[in-house]
């Protein structure tokens, strides 16, 4: 008995070097996916110097045009384990025994003189305060009233920060309740990753 040995036309040959090219190329693709990934993730990890990260929504305004309401952001928890928030962080913490977070801007730190300006003005060591601009294409800061609410000048005394919201009309903060003790700071704001404002996602919360 003869046997016929049969060969895959040049068709079906074609057609299989296709596919292997075909599958080599997504494996190359989702490698290079991988590390361009990583790469962010690396750069994002060295940038915030926080690896215990959360994700929290905003349910107010009273910092916005930083942080406006219901955005969610990313907050590094860890942020504070070996240093003291400074002039600037934007914080989370506790003001009661809840698990309810707080978020504002420092603005005094130990030794610091928080001051009522003229014209709805704060004065930090007797420089008026200047917030950081804001991000995104449609945000800004709301026009402010002519005079802001009374408060008491304050030294911030060791272990503790003086802490405000950026929209100042319309925030509840250390010129009501006082300065926030570090043994209640949780975290640091760090960045958006959503907002109902396209232009606002990815800002670093500054």
């Amino acid at each position: 008995m003869s046997l016929s040995i049969l060969n895959p036309s040049s068709a079906t040959a074609q057609e299989s070097r296709s596919a292997s090219r075909l599958i080599r190329g997504f494996i190359y693709a989702g490698v290079a996916m991988a590390l361009l990934f990583g790469f962010f993730v690396a750069r994002f990890f060295l940038w915030a110097q926080c690896f215990e990260l959360r994700a929290f929504r905003v349910p107010s305004a009273s910092m916005c045009p930083a942080i406006c309401e219901n955005e969610r952001i990313i907050a590094g928890m860890d942020a504070f384990h070996i240093r003291d928030p400074q002039r600037g962080d934007v914080i989370l913490f506790d003001r009661d025994e809840g698990n309810t977070k707080f978020i504002k801007r420092v603005i005094g730190v130990a030794g610091d003189t928080v001051a009522r300006g003229p014209s709805n003005t704060i004065l930090v060591n007797d420089k008026p305060l200047v917030l950081p601009p804001p991000c995104g294409e449609n945000n800004s800061y709301a026009h402010l009233a002519a005079e802001g609410p009374p408060f008491e000048t304050v030294k911030v005394p060791e272990g503790s920060v003086f802490v405000i919201g950026d929209s100042l009309d319309n925030s509840y903060d250390s010129r009501f309740f006082g300065v926030v003790a570090l043994n209640k700071v949780r975290g640091k704001a760090l960045l958006i990753y959503y907002s109902p404002d396209a232009s606002r996602i990815g800002c670093r919360i500054n």
